[in-house]
C-alpha cells in the first residue's frame, strides 16, 4: 500500500513545527516531532484502515520536513516531498503568523474531530483544510439551526422565495467567526450568524483574508 499523501492539514501543522523550532532543524527524537506524529495518528483525517504500520511516524514525518526544507535551501526539488508542502508554504510566506495561528486551532479543537466525518467533498475550498472547514461547519449547523433565518440574502439581496418553489429553506445562516478564533466548546448565538445565500456562502467559506458583518460585501465584485 503506497504511503498516504500529506493533507493541506497536515502540512499546515508540518510547517508550524518547522517554522517554529529554534533552529529550523527537526530530529525524529524531538518532542516537537513526537507530539506531531501522535497528533497526525488520532486525527481522522486518513482512514484507519487505509494507514500502514509506519503511517506518520517519527522518522517519515522528520525525513518529510527536512527534505523540504533542503529543497528550499538548494533550490532543487526533492521529487520525494508532496507538492502541497511547496504550495501552502508560498501562500503562507509572508503570514507565518496566520499559519501558526491555524495550526494552533486544529490542535485546540482536536475534540471536536475525533469521530470519522467522512469524505474529502466536505473540503469545499477552505484554506485552512477539511478540519477546520468541518468544524465551521459542524458549529454552523449546531448553533445555526437555533437562528432564525431573514428573508433574503445579507450579501447579494436576493430574496429566493421570489424565483423558488420552497425558495425560503434556500437561505442559511453563515458564522461570521474566523476560523482561527472558533472554539467548538462555546456557544454561539444569533450576534454571531448572518443570514446568506448557498453562492454567497460558498463564496464566503473560500474568501481570505476572513470577512466580518460589516466587510462581508468584499466578496462581490
Amino acid at each position: 500500500m503506497a504511503s498516504a499523501s500529506f493533507t493541506r492539514d497536515e502540512v499546515i501543522l508540518a510547517l508550524d513545527v518547522l517554522y517554529s523550532s529554534e533552529n529550523g532543524r527537526v530530529t525524529a527524537d524531538s518532542d516537537e516531532i513526537k507530539e506531531l506524529s501522535s497528533l497526525l495518528n488520532r486525527l481522522p483525517i486518513h482512514p484507519v484502515e487505509n494507514r500502514r504500520a509506519d503511517f506518520r511516524s517519527n522518522t517519515g514525518i522528520s525525513q518529510q520536513i527536512m527534505s523540504y526544507r533542503s529543497s528550499c535551501n538548494t533550490g532543487k526539488r526533492d521529487p520525494d516531498v508532496g507538492s502541497l508542502f511547496f504550495t501552502v508554504a508560498f501562500e503562507y510566506e509572508n503570514k507565518l503568523d496566520e499559519l501558526h495561528a491555524v495550526a494552533q486551532a486544529i490542535r485546540k479543537n482536536e475534540e471536536a474531530f475525533v469521530a470519522q466525518f467522512g469524505s474529502p467533498l466536505e473540503d469545499q475550498g477552505f484554506p485552512e483544510g477539511i478540519l477546520m472547514g468541518h468544524l465551521h461547519r459542524m458549529i454552523e449547523r449546531r448553533d445555526g439551526k437555533k437562528v432564525p433565518v431573514k428573508d433574503r440574502c445579507e450579501i447579494c439581496k436576493i430574496k429566493p422565495v421570489l424565483y423558488y418553489r420552497n425558495g425560503e429553506q434556500l437561505l442559511e445562516n453563515h458564522l461570521v467567526v474566523a476560523p482561527t478564533r472558533m472554539d467548538h466548546s462555546k456557544r454561539y448565538g444569533a450576534e454571531r450568524f448572518m443570514t446568506v445565500c448557498p453562492t454567497c456562502h460558498a463564496a464566503l467559506h473560500r474568501y481570505r483574508p476572513w470577512v466580518t458583518r460589516e466587510s462581508c460585501e468584499d466578496i462581490l465584485r
